[in-house]
């Protein structure tokens, strides 16, 4: 209603686009994966170095995240993201035009500096937002929508990736139309949305309460950021993350997976874009979950839904990997349909649930931009060097994954690939979620 006061609407716009933003990071997560086996026969590269650029992007990513996260203290967030989506649009389409492995590992190395842009500040902008109370629906809903831009994201770009629109790959064309894209949404979001420390009207941030000089405020904020970085539960959660990172970045490959198993790209994309959507749906279930635990259980609530997460989203990537048939498997596309729907409705809980309201309560406001990015360092660090390396590792030199990495077509060929890719997931996903479910019990003692 136009009684409303300004501040409300303009509230409403900044989540739309922080949501809509969170969305396209996500969906700049998937593509790759999704179109893995197009790329792959592209530059013949076999499974490793497929894994080198999406390591490219998580290492840059986690390693400029604290640069991320100090541009949103000093400057205007929204700039930081709209930045951010430039520096997205820019390098999609110099890689949509890469003719060399090597090309093509360098621009996707430099999207990651602009995730590190856009997602410490889209957290923490969410986080100054909303009421303690509400930031874990919150939260949901901004994995809601991020899982679902992954979903739709790895539905579109799989099945793109199978024809040729204007006698281009179908990979590079759909490189090409979501790096167009993310320039328009940094566009949007300069437009409409606000950064509450601003100055009304501009991009500039207010002067701090009482006039205090700018060097005062910056000793006393990196005092609080010591201070957080020393709290146990920070510790707990982010070494829960550092583990729990792993198999999500091992998980890229299950698309190429399903493939070997002889499944069209129509249904493969199907499936794993079914189980994005359900993980989209998870999320917000859990940031309902952890509210409501916290309630009932302010110490242990939201703790103890993360760690009932974790192991139940174990148990459906075991069931998908070594459950369900893998000869003939195109004719059991409903069963892992639903096995991926039920495993991500399951793992999605701990960010919305625990992480995220945990770190916003624990977290000085001023702190939360360099908080949410060291956060997103320590964890996604470890997650790029440990999940798709390693994953091809285990699968070429331990169970005998062979040559290049794209279907063949031929089931004695690509069938013994599946196996020992099944294999590496099984054991590169299962041991580090243990590891994260342990880890959560310490935040029982410390919270």
């Amino acid at each position: 209603p136009s009684s409303r006061p300004r501040p409300f609407r303009r509230k409403t716009a900044t989540m739309v686009m922080m949501n809509l933003a969170m969305a396209f990071e996500r969906t700049d997560e998937v593509i790759l994966p999704a179109v893995y086996s197009y790329v792959a026969a592209s530059f013949g590269a076999d499974l490793l170095q497929l894994s080198y650029l999406t390591m490219a992007r998580a290492l840059t990513q986690a390693l400029l995240s604290p640069l991320g996260g100090y541009a949103g203290h000093t400057c205007n967030r929204v700039a930081v993201i709209s930045v951010g989506c430039g520096v997205w649009a820019a390098t999609m389409v110099g890689f949509a035009f890469a003719t060399t492995l090597a090309q093509g590992i360098a621009y996707w190395a430099v999207t990651g500096f602009g995730l590190c842009l856009v997602i410490p500040n889209v957290q923490s902008l969410t986080a100054d937002l909303h009421a303690e109370a509400d930031r874990g629906t919150a939260f949901g809903t901004l994995h809601l929508t991020s899982a679902l831009g992954a979903a739709l994201g790895g539905l579109y770009a799989t099945n793109v990736g199978a024809a040729r629109p204007f006698g281009w790959d179908g990979w590079r064309f759909a490189m090409l139309l979501l790096g167009v894209a993310a320039a328009a949404i940094g566009v949007v979001n300069l437009a409409a949305s606000a950064d509450p420390r601003a100055i009304p009207g501009s991009l500039r941030l207010a002067p701090p309460p009482g006039d205090v000089a700018s060097r005062h405020r910056d000793k006393s904020f990196w005092k609080e950021l010591w201070a957080v970085l020393r709290v146990p539960t920070f510790a707990i959660i982010v070494a829960q993350g550092v583990v729990g990172n792993v198999p999500m970045a091992a998980l890229a490959f299950q698309t190429l997976y399903l493939q070997l198993l002889g499944m069209p790209p129509a249904w493969a994309s199907v499936a794993v874009s079914a189980g994005m959507g359900a993980h989209a749906l998870g999320g917000l279930l859990g940031g309902w979950l952890g509210d409501a635990a916290a309630r009932c259980s302010p110490r242990h609530g939201r703790v103890a839904v993360a760690q009932a997460s974790v192991l139940l989203g174990a148990l459906a990537t075991a069931l998908m990997l070594r459950g369900l048939p893998r000869a003939g498997a195109v004719n059991a596309v409903a069963a892992y349909v639903v096995v991926f729907v039920i495993g991500g409705l399951l793992n999605a809980w701990p960010a919305p649930a625990c992480n995220n309201p945990i770190f916003a309560e624990i977290v000085p406001a001023a702190s939360r931009n360099l908080v949410y990015a060291f956060d997103r360092s320590f964890e996604m660090a470890v997650a790029a060097l440990a999940g798709g390396p390693v994953v091809s590792l285990v699968a070429m030199r331990v169970f005998g994954f062979d040559s290049h990495a794209a279907p063949t077509g031929d089931p004695a060929i690509d069938l013994p690939k599946a196996e020992a890719l099944s294999r590496a997931l099984l054991l590169t996903t299962a041991l580090p979620w243990a590891a994260c479910a342990l880890a959560y019990t310490g935040a029982h003692f410390t919270y």
